[in-house]
């Protein structure tokens, strides 16, 4: 017996229907994963964009920073209002530093300057401590809990950008490769005029570790956070 097969026309456009959808799926596939590359990259772009504009804030703070160190807390810029300094005095004695800008009293700016963190003051007019509900000197390494500089406002709005500056750690150390440091300075030459027996001690910096946060004014998710270590 022999069987003859059919094809009926209705199966073979089932069949090409098929196909045309499944290419439809594809080709739908492949749109959308375009759209959402491109969507995904102009949002990375923008955010990349606000993002480096908060980093800009806080490089600039940065370099400005190198002149505050250097200078032993001289700072006369909007936000940072010390045209006078921190007299240090002795290095070996942590209670004689005094702050120009503050009328020749001890402050926690100078402290933070002139002696390492151990002999920040934890009480008093000068205290350095962010908690007082907690025994000892506890900083707060967010920059916006009493910052020592700030805030600085970079730019205009609404791309304007708030700046705070705070140092949360200090190691003490002596600034002078050439003789014996003078007083109320970090380095200097002696007294003497000759150097015949004097023994220079090593060079060691001071280490200062500095919180910085730049964030938008208008929008405080725009923010760029940075810690930097100076030696000076």
């Amino acid at each position: 017996m022999r069987y003859n097969h059919v094809h009926h026309p209705m199966n073979e456009r089932g069949v090409a229907l098929v196909m045309v959808l499944m290419l439809s799926l594809i080709g739908l596939a492949i749109v959308s994963a375009l759209l959402y590359l491109v969507t995904q990259g102009t949002t990375m772009s923008g955010a990349m964009r606000f993002y480096r504009s908060a980093e800009d804030a806080s490089v600039g703070t940065a370099e400005i920073l190198t002149d505050y160190f250097e200078n032993r807390g001289v700072l006369n810029i909007m936000g940072a209002p010390y045209a006078s300094g921190c007299n240090c005095g002795d290095p070996l004695n942590p209670n004689d530093n005094t702050d120009g800008n503050a009328g020749n009293t001890r402050t926690c700016r100078c402290d933070k300057l002139c002696n390492f963190t151990a002999d920040w003051m934890d009480s008093g007019a000068a205290s350095c401590d962010d908690n007082g509900g907690v025994a000892g000197l506890q900083v707060d390494p967010d920059p916006r809990t009493t910052p020592d500089i700030g805030p600085i406002l970079f730019g205009i709005a609404p791309n304007q950008y708030r700046v705070n500056v705070k140092i949360v750690d200090t190691v003490q150390g002596n600034s002078d490769v050439g003789g014996i440091a003078a007083p109320g300075e970090l380095g200097g030459q002696g007294v003497v005029s000759s150097t015949s027996g004097v023994v220079s001690p090593p060079a060691a910096p001071y280490l200062y570790r500095t919180e910085i946060l730049a964030e938008n004014t208008t929008n405080p998710r725009e923010f760029s956070r940075m810690s930097v270590l100076y030696a000076y």
